[in-house]
C-alpha cells in the first residue's frame, strides 16, 4: 500500500516524467502499477538523498532533517535517513525530535538491528538513560546482523545502568559468541571488578 506522500510524489513523477499511454493499450495491472510506482518513488528518495550532501557541504543542517524525513515517510526502510537525522537533530539540541525520529525507525524497522543501534547510541551518550540505552541494544542483538560491538553496547550499558547481573550474563554471553575477541575478557574481568566493588559499598 502506498504511502500519501509516496502517492503524492508517484503522481507529481508521474505528471512530469511518464509519456501518456496510447488510447488502444492495455491497462497496467496492480502488479505493474505497484512495480512503477516502486521505482518512481526510489528514483526520487535517491534524488533527495544526493540534495543532502549539498545542505550538508553549506551547513543547512534543518533542511537535511526536512529532507530525512520526507525520504523516509516515502521509504520507511531507509536506514541512513533515521541515522543522518536523528544525530543532526541531537546535535541542534532537538532531543525530543531525535529520540522520537530514532523509535520511529525502529517501529518501522523492526528486524534491522542498526535501527536499535542508533537509538541505543543516542540513549547512551545525549540523555545517559543507560537503562533504555540497554533495552534497545537487547533487541538489537535478538536479530542475526548485530555483531560484537551490539554486545560490547549492550555489557557497558548494564553496567552503567548498574545491572550486575545482567552485564555478568552479556560479557559471558560475549566470550562464548566471540572467544577470538582480544577485548572481552578484559572487560569482563573490569566488570567484575566494579560488581564486587559496589557490593562493598566501595564508590
Amino acid at each position: 500500500m502506498i504511502k500519501p506522500l509516496a502517492l503524492f510524489l508517484v503522481t507529481l513523477a508521474g505528471m512530469l516524467c511518464l509519456p501518456i499511454l496510447p488510447v488502444h493499450a492495455a491497462p497496467p495491472t496492480a502488479r505493474q502499477q505497484q512495480i512503477q510506482a516502486d521505482g518512481i518513488i526510489s528514483n526520487v528518495v535517491d534524488t533527495l538523498w544526493d540534495q543532502t550532501d549539498a545542505y550538508w557541504h553549506s551547513g543547512d543542517y534543518p533542511r537535511i532533517v526536512a529532507l530525512d524525513r520526507v525520504i523516509t515517510e516515502a521509504d520507511p526502510q531507509f536506514l541512513e535517513a533515521y541515522s543522518n537525522g536523528g544525530w543532526l537533530m541531537d546535535s541542534l539540541g532537538r532531543t525530543a525530535d531525535a529520540e522520537a525520529y530514532y523509535t520511529l525507525g525502529t517501529h518501522n524497522n523492526p528486524h534491522a538491528e542498526y535501527a536499535y543501534w542508533n537509538l541505543g547510541f543516542f540513549y547512551f551518550n545525549t540523555p545517559r538513560n543507560y537503562l533504555a540505552a540497554a533495552q534497545a541494544f537487547q533487541m538489537a542483538v535478538r536479530l542475526p546482523g548485530a555483531d560484537v560491538r551490539y554486545w560490547k553496547m549492550l555489557g557497558h550499558s548494564c553496567e552503567k545502568s548498574k545491572r550486575w547481573d545482567d552485564a555478568l550474563s552479556v560479557w559471558q554471553q560475549a566470550r562464548s559468541r566471540y572467544p577470538h575477541d582480544p577485548s572481552i575478557p578484559r572487560l569482563l574481568a573490569e566488570m567484575q571488578a566494579k560488581r564486587s566493588a559496589s557490593s562493598a559499598g566501595k564508590p
